[in-house]
């Protein structure tokens, strides 16, 4: 019978991933500066999976608190495919406010009015729409960064020439925006105990976990 993981191990696992994401993150931004901003979209959606394994093992490691068994290729199963890391890593959606967005006119709208309600009430079914497709389209932003592949007769994908600087830049800002807040309560975790205390006690104790790289400006 396979042996059974333990919540140390998973707690290591999650500090790996957020570690990774960051590492991953760093080189990304290295690539944009470099004008290679397919690669650098690669990278920041890779980014964003490693946090949602970060998630993911949280989640696998309050299971094992609870008394499940888990073993190594239960894990490898759970945190296995691209889009539930992607999802499980969404930590925050982002909405531009341009003048005639649905978020600029809420903000130019009087607070409390029937227009301001209206408004609100379109943000949040565009967030929940957002939420639930995001996971996917980054998927598939990432498949197209990352593979020349054929899409018409008279077509070839080249990721060169398909991902733009401004693409880039907003995939690795949301990537590297949900990285610094894990990163702040990794780095301070007495700050977060309520949120989950014995999650951010088992981390404050770990004394020698590794050191988190710092986002990039």
């Amino acid at each position: 019978m396979p042996a059974s993981v333990t919540p140390e191990y998973l707690l290591q696992g999650a500090a790996y991933a957020l570690e990774q994401s960051g590492l991953l993150l760093r080189d990304a931004n290295v690539l944009y500066r470099d004008g290679s901003y397919a690669s650098a979209m690669v990278l920041g959606l890779f980014a964003q999976e490693e946090l949602g394994r970060w998630s993911m093992l949280r989640d696998l490691r309050k299971k094992v608190l609870d008394g499940k068994h888990l073993t190594v290729k239960e894990i490898q199963d759970h945190c296995g495919d691209h889009v539930s890391r992607q999802r499980a890593g969404m930590m925050s959606t982002t909405m531009r406010a341009d003048r005639y967005s649905v978020l600029g006119n809420l903000l130019m709208t009087l607070f409390g009015s029937i227009g301001w309600s209206r408004a609100r009430q379109q943000i949040e079914k565009l967030d929940r729409l957002k939420a639930k497709r995001t996971p996917s389209d980054r998927h598939q932003q990432r498949m197209s960064a990352l593979y020349v592949d054929a899409v018409a007769p008279d077509r070839w994908n080249r990721p060169i020439k398909e991902i733009s600087a401004t693409a880039a830049f907003d995939c690795l800002q949301e990537a590297g925006n949900d990285y610094s807040l894990q990163r702040d309560r990794y780095i301070n975790p007495q700050i977060y105990k309520l949120d989950d205390p014995e999650f951010y006690s088992a981390l404050e104790t770990w004394t020698n976990r590794p050191n988190l790289p710092a986002p990039a400006r």
